[in-house]
């Protein structure tokens, strides 16, 4: 609350809605009831002490009974303190929560600040479903339901075995995640966990009432959800630093809108990266470490793609910089991000108490996550390319193993 032209700059820069003053006022009260109960706490423990004294002395006088009186109405009032206390206090950290993450110092302002880009993006009025349907390559039901065949399962295993490939050339290290996260995790990364377009909320069968607070969410093993529920109340030691993480699997999203398209598919193979560091400086280091990764993984493919940094007004709340990997759509004549990189510093492990010691402190580690591809977004882009839809040479059958050199 130190830095409200800051924090008022960055809401701005966000295009977020947020009543400062509100926060403001809320602080206030609770400030102020916690220090009236820490000078009755205070006035408390002098009499005790005070009383104390007399007593060991063996004085039974006026004054020793006057102090009785008083030490007994200021653990009165101090009771009395404690409930409007607790409240004030919930009030002004419920609100003090809504607040987005701290801004990157990369993160762009008004437009995408383009890095890198390679080749020019495709000409054609390409639809990749009527593609899929010609040639029996993708049975569309609705967003919720579809089914990939011939070479695009074959593409979509491909994916997976190329991308899980490079990840651990460049040291990161396969880790197995839960589909399901409870609320606690959703709220602690900045979401509403109330909010069904946000999540997969998994409505209780009995006749209880359910706690909205207490429930299992659905987001899938490829999500930042699920490596943080691991990480929830961990304390790490200092020496394991930096951990790099990722995880292949299901990506559960509700879908944003009815249009039916694999850009709007509610679940997708993916994979996901996580990565601890202890600082932002090392984070920065590992940020510039994973771009360049990032650039040899679709590189190889030899698709046109750009790497951009996204501006203020598109980020999550709980995001300070997010690089996006896109590619151009010909169906939509436009770009769509088939992959993300994003840091979050130290914002989420803070609310969820994943935290390290070192010289007998505790700290928070800050934090890189992202989908480094989404598989669905990816098939649809390259269906849409100029020339006919091949199968890549990285994600061939001869490929698939582990100890495959690509």
């Amino acid at each position: 609350m130190k830095h409200t032209d800051v924090i008022k700059s960055e809401l701005n820069k966000r295009q977020v809605k947020f009543d400062l003053d509100k926060l403001q006022n809320l602080w206030s009260v609770y400030e102020s009831i916690k220090t009236r109960k820490n000078e009755l706490d205070t006035k408390r423990k002098t009499i005790s002490k005070e009383l104390g004294e007399l007593l060991q002395n063996n004085k039974e006088d006026n004054h020793v009974e006057k102090l009785k009186i008083q030490g007994n109405l200021l653990k009165e009032n101090i009771n009395k303190l404690k409930v409007p206390l607790w409240s004030a206090e919930e009030a002004a950290i419920t609100e003090f929560l809504k607040l987005p993450n701290r801004l990157h110092n990369l993160t762009p302002e008004h437009k995408n600040h383009i890095i890198h880009e390679l080749g020019l993006p495709p000409s054609n009025n390409k639809d990749h479903l009527i593609i899929g349907k010609t040639y029996n390559l993708i049975h569309f039901i609705k967003n919720e339901n579809y089914y990939l065949r011939g070479d695009a399962a074959i593409f979509e295993l491909g994916a997976k075995f190329y991308i899980s490939h490079k990840l651990k050339q460049n040291k990161f290290i396969q880790f197995s995640n839960p589909d399901f996260v409870k609320s606690l995790v959703i709220e602690g990364c900045g979401e509403d966990h109330t909010d069904s377009d946000s999540t997969f909320i998994l409505h209780h069968n009995e006749d209880t009432k359910p706690n909205i607070d207490n429930r299992l969410h659905l987001t899938g093993a490829s999500s930042i959800y699920s490596f943080l529920a691991y990480h929830t109340k961990n304390v790490l030691h200092n020496k394991v630093f930096p951990l790099k993480y990722f995880s292949m699997g299901r990506q559960y999203i509700p879908s944003p809108i009815e249009e039916d398209s694999l850009f709007h598919v509610s679940q997708s193979s993916a994979a996901q990266i996580f990565v601890v560091a202890k600082n932002n400086l090392e984070l920065d280091q590992i940020l510039g470490d994973v771009i360049d990764m990032a650039k040899d993984i679709y590189n190889h493919l030899g698709y046109h793609y750009r790497l951009s940094f996204v501006p203020a007004n598109r980020l999550n709340i709980w995001e300070s910089l997010r690089l996006a990997i896109e590619m151009y759509s010909s169906s939509l004549k436009s770009y769509v991000e088939v992959g993300n990189i994003s840091l979050s510093g130290d914002y989420m492990s803070k609310r969820l108490m994943l935290t390290y010691t070192e010289e007998k402190q505790s700290h928070f580690p800050y934090l890189l996550s992202g989908t480094i591809l989404n598989v669905p977004k990816l098939l649809a882009c390259v269906l849409e390319q100029d020339n006919d839809f091949v199968l890549p040479e990285q994600f061939k059958v001869e490929n698939w193993s582990i100890e495959s050199r690509m």
